[in-house]
């Protein structure tokens, strides 16, 4: 059983100084409020080059925040990519919008122009340009096409934060972009979220919104930051590799689920029925924001190179895709591999027991989901993609590129290929 050498799924990526922070803002009494929401806001708009930015408590409030921001007229239709994480369009229609879904590319797994305007009618409020796993979607196109169609333009950027084309950061061509801190994304901050405009009316639509809006109660936030802390120094490889590990690798030999979380319609059963709130950022998860504006870019360079390792070594293995990274701006917040659905769990297993965890995907096809397909929704089910066939493995710059290297030769060895 390998235990040091032991890869996560996913490792949490908190800045040097975080414990330092957490610990600082607890005994000082700045969970809550302090100096540093309005100095991350300044700081996160200039280094996105856009005018404004708001905080909020999570990914999924930020959101909120957005489309609530846009002043849609009620009913109004927002077209999102048919495969993305089922909670955001959950939202939409729990707040009174109808959620209509467009297809995706196949390889890249974004939705283009020529996926969105099929689905544009006289109802249509707004899009939602996703830019799935770390790869930006074609924003410019899509942008061009929201202004000749008179409608609004969201930039979904939870898996994209520091991704830029041209020079130009995503979540900047559209009329809001929207962030996430979330544990499980590049840049998380103790949980919290971000939207960014340069949109007058949106501005003071926000403003308001916020200005009438709780911050959560310290101790919850305080809570939620040590357990994410906990999370952190459980995915470094050597910890995972003597406490995770060997549980994941029992509960493989005893044909058990491998502690997957909740997904599609199982995911959706507990929030359908919520009431969504707003929440403001607080002051900790901006101050472990301002952390992270010094180190994400080097952070996401990494990424970049141990992924590179991957795909090279994986080139025409048969049975596996890599990431069709185009234009070389994938960020590889996750990075997942295409296998065929029959073989996905087979794979998955092998590389458990040498040593490399992975995950399967936490996006659906929202058309076959519960929800949805009460609004009439319907995919074209051979064009869409799969969740069953991808497998997402972590590429963060804390795992050594010498383990990159053994994980492309262990995957060749499963497909029966000689190491390169």
């Amino acid at each position: 059983m390998a235990l040091i050498g032991s890869v996560p799924r996913r490792c949490v990526n908190l800045p040097p100084g975080s414990l330092k922070t957490l610990l600082g803002s607890i005994l000082g009494k700045k969970v809550q409020q302090g100096s540093s929401v309005e100095e991350f806001y300044r700081k996160f708009a200039e280094w996105l080059g856009t005018a404004r930015v708001f905080g909020a408590s999570s990914g999924r409030t930020a959101f909120q925040l957005a489309i609530e921001s846009l002043g849609l007229k009620e009913g109004a239709e927002i077209i999102f990519p048919v495969f993305t994480f089922p909670v955001i369009p959950m939202v939409a229609k729990l707040l009174g919008f109808r959620p209509v879904f467009c297809d995706v590319d196949p390889y890249t797994y974004n939705s283009g122009p020529e996926h969105i305007e099929p689905k544009i009618s006289d109802r249509t409020g707004a899009v939602l340009a996703t830019h799935l796993f770390g790869q930006p979607c074609p924003i410019r196109e899509i942008a061009d096409l929201a202004r000749r169609r008179n409608i609004r333009l969201l930039e979904d950027c939870a898996h994209a934060c520091g991704v830029r084309i041209d020079g130009q950061q995503v979540g900047t061509f559209g009329d809001i972009g929207i962030f996430s801190f979330a544990e499980g994304k590049n840049m998380p901050c103790f949980g919290g979220g971000a939207i960014a405009t340069n949109d007058e009316d949106i501005v003071r639509r926000a403003g308001r919104i916020l200005s009438e809006t709780p911050v959560p109660e310290a101790g919850t936030i305080a809570k939620n930051a040590c357990a994410i802390w906990i999370k952190w120094l459980f995915t470094r490889p050597f910890i995972f590799g003597i406490t995770a590990y060997p549980a994941l690798r029992l509960k493989l030999l005893l044909g058990q689920p491998l502690m997957d979380s909740a997904v599609g319609d199982e995911l959706l059963e507990a929030f359908q029925h919520a009431a969504p709130q707003v929440g403001r950022m607080a002051n900790l998860q901006a101050a472990i924001g301002l952390l992270q504006l010094d180190h994400i870019d080097a952070f996401n360079e990494g990424a970049r190179r141990n992924a590179r390792i991957i795909t090279e070594k994986l080139a025409r293995v048969p049975g596996i895709r890599t990431p069709d990274a185009v234009g070389g701006n994938h960020i590889y917040v996750y990075y997942p591999l295409t296998v065929d659905p029959d073989k996905r769990d087979g794979l998955r297993h092998y590389l458990l027991k040498h040593g490399f965890d992975t995950k399967t995907s936490d996006m659906s096809d929202c058309t076959v989901l519960k929800p949805f397909k009460e609004d009439g929704n319907v995919g074209n089910e051979p064009q869409l993609p799969k969740e069953a066939s991808i497998l997402e493995i972590c590429v963060y710059p804390v795992i050594a590129e010498a383990e990159m290297h053994r994980l492309a030769d262990t995957i060749r060895n499963w497909a029966g290929l000689a190491t390169k």
